[in-house]
């Protein structure tokens, strides 16, 4: 969603820079957010780009015993933050989420996309782009040179997809595409929230949970060929799975739980604030 929007210097205003309902301004004022645009239509879309489709507190009860104390926690320290998202730009989306594999979303990912939406007409128009071009233009990471056979597998298995957001497995037929990659594609854009890309700030973080240390460090991320056959719900492995244990202990809460805690990493976590961390008393490295 970052690479799309522009944000103010202040942080009270962003605008739509790209894709569906581009124009579209959401600002802060008086406390307050509003969202602006000439079709009524954008204005009723703003509420996927400013999170309000997601409303954390439906879901309070689906919260497993061990869960929650830690999502309360949670809510009360990030009570304005919900799932940002613009569901109706798939390719942008998918294209984000398969620069977003191995390194860092603000520094890298978001750069590539607004170079590639600067630099190309269309994200289609990227199948057919040459690795040495595309590195001249983008970047020279594999994550930049893979894109166009991706994206190319990408539009063929997309006109496969039901209405059920379990037929994005399909999505794991292409090369490069794992089972965070989907999870996050049904997260952001068939608007799943009982999914949460397992990334690696989240495993470091379910690791340092004193209360749950012992039950993590016993499952493993979710294999690919096992997404590829299963749901959650009924896959061999689930008891084994640490996206399968998630979803059983967080159900709807799971997606939000994944951008909570990406979020906190990066602001404490990675910064190493561990003395001003309000979650600190939960953490067995301090």
């Amino acid at each position: 969603m970052l690479p799309l929007i522009s944000i103010s210097s202040d942080g009270f205003r962003a605008v739509k820079e790209h894709g569906y309902c581009r124009g579209t301004e959401l600002v802060v004022e008086g406390g307050k957010l509003y969202a602006l645009s000439d079709s009524i239509e954008c204005i009723q879309y703003s509420q996927y780009l400013c999170g309000s489709w997601y409303n954390v507190r439906d879901y309070l009860e689906e919260a497993h015993d061990e869960f929650k104390d830690l999502v309360s926690e949670m809510i009360s320290l990030y009570s304005d933050v919900s799932i940002s998202t613009s569901p109706l730009d798939d390719l942008e989306l998918f294209t984000s989420i398969i620069l977003s594999r191995n390194t860092d979303y603000h520094r890298n990912t978001v750069r590539w996309v607004k170079k590639i939406l600067k630099s190309y007409p269309s994200i289609e128009s990227l199948i057919s782009a040459e690795s040495p071009s595309l590195a001249a233009e983008i970047g020279g990471s594999y994550q930049v040179l893979e894109l166009p056979k991706i994206l190319s597998c990408y539009l063929r298995v997309r006109s496969s997809f039901g209405e059920s957001p379990e037929s994005s497995r399909a999505l794991l037929t292409c090369p490069g595409v794992g089972p965070k990659t989907l999870y996050a594609y049904m997260l952001f854009v068939k608007l799943n929230p009982s999914y949460a890309p397992i990334d690696t700030n989240l495993l470091k973080f379910l690791n340092k949970l004193k209360e749950l240390r012992d039950i993590i460090s016993r499952l493993t991320p979710p294999a690919k060929n096992y997404c590829l056959k299963h749901v959650c719900d009924e896959c061999p492995r689930g008891r084994a799975c640490v996206e399968a244990f998630l979803r059983s202990r967080l159900g709807r809460l799971s997606g939000w739980f994944q951008t909570i805690v990406f979020l906190h990493s990066k602001t404490f976590c990675s910064s190493r604030w561990c003395g001003k961390c309000p979650l600190s008393r939960r953490c067995r490295l301090v």
